[in-house]
């Protein structure tokens, strides 16, 4: 085992050969980026945990691939995003349009709705988008990543990123519109 570590290159190569205080020392570096990263694909819920331990096991699982260590934040990065996308793929793709129903109040009564309401409509209309759309706009709109930023991660064309975030957009607002008739036929309301 390794006394002193002085750089996390000598933290993920002793971590790859089995040093388990290595690799929690890895964990407690990274746990809060992965967190914010499943939790952005996948929206509050209660599997973000468990989600976020299946990225650390792949992450520990992978740690003999690693070739740039410079660049290791990075890998972190799309290890998280790939687990938490394959989760969002098995999830069922439906629509809770009771949650959905809450973003059509008025605006005086915003402040009174549930913040965590919100956030769970929009991600469960972002269930209905393609898994590219849906990572470009969590990338775009959520993460804040400029569309040169995210061609380059995602080794895509500007003009395809971009065309996926408009998409994506559109997806959503039909969703949501959608949500907003459904309920007012039930309501018996008109918009």
């Amino acid at each position: 085992m390794v006394e002193h570590m002085s750089s996390e290159e000598s933290l993920i190569k002793n971590a790859a050969d089995g040093d388990m205080r290595a690799f929690r020392e890895l964990y407690d570096r990274y746990l809060d980026q992965v967190t914010r990263t499943v939790g952005r694909y996948l929206g509050p819920c209660p599997q973000v945990e468990d989600i976020v331990q299946e990225a650390f096991i792949e992450l520990h699982r992978s740690l003999g691939n690693v070739s740039d260590y410079g660049a290791f934040g990075g890998w972190v990065y799309r290890v998280a995003r790939n687990v938490a996308i394959s989760h969002v793929r098995r999830r069922p793709k439906s629509v809770n349009f009771v949650a959905l129903q809450t973003l059509k109040e008025p605006t005086s009564q915003w402040k009174k709705l549930a913040a965590r309401e919100k956030v769970r409509a929009l991600y469960a209309a972002m269930d209905c988008l393609s898994d590219k759309q849906r990572q470009a706009v969590i990338m775009y709109e959520i993460e804040g990543n400029t569309l040169q930023e995210i061609a380059d991660e995602t080794d895509t064309s500007i003009n395809t990123i971009a065309s996926r975030v408009r998409r994506g957009r559109k997806q959503l607002l039909k969703v949501i519109e959608r949500t907003l008739s459904v309920s007012d036929y039930e309501t018996g309301e008109k918009a």
